[in-house]
């Protein structure tokens, strides 16, 4: 009799799992496990899913290429780094709790960064430029906008190198 039980709350229990599964599409925004942040478009046809460039920028003139993306928050600031297959780093650093907005670079608040890998290496700060930050969900840990800075090494007039069309959309 026990048994007869366990199997018919058993098939109860599995007639509810089916019947409460419908073919819904899901929309919003998602964040996959390498950090990268993609939508999806509810779309008469289906559902089509539309992955955002984590990273993205151009180092004078020239694409910032297949890059790592590494965002984390060390001594009060969020920062977002790039770094390419080269090893080239471009930085860009933020208050933890910037809102949305367009801020000029500035030595402490809002700073960027670029390290190239070339003998000897520079340690490149963005002396003018702007980050523009689009959304920051501080809840969800997730972050987008763009930047552009020309950036200097320290004590040094040149290289100078141009960084436009940076976009960053991460969690962290």
């Amino acid at each position: 009799m026990k048994s007869i039980k366990s199997t018919f709350i058993l098939a109860i229990l599995a007639g509810f799992t089916f019947i409460s599964c419908d073919n819904e599409p899901l929309t919003g925004t998602f964040i996959d496990e390498s950090g990268v942040v993609t939508g999806t478009t509810d779309t008469s046809e289906g559902t089509t899913t539309t992955t955002l460039k984590p990273f993205f920028a151009k180092v004078e003139g020239v694409e910032f290429s297949e890059p790592t993306i590494e965002a984390f928050i060390l001594n009060d600031k969020l920062w977002v780094r790039g770094t390419d297959a080269e090893t080239n780093k471009l930085t860009i650093g933020l208050p933890v709790d910037v809102a949305v907005g367009t801020f000029e670079i500035d030595s402490t608040n809002y700073t960027g960064v670029f390290s190239d890998n070339v003998t000897p290496i520079f340690l490149a700060k963005a002396n003018t430029g702007t980050i523009t930050i689009t959304t920051h969900d501080t809840t969800a840990r997730t972050i987008s906008g763009s930047f552009n800075f020309i950036a200097t090494p320290s004590g040094a007039t040149t290289p100078q190198y141009d960084i436009t069309e940076g976009e960053f959309n991460v969690s962290y």
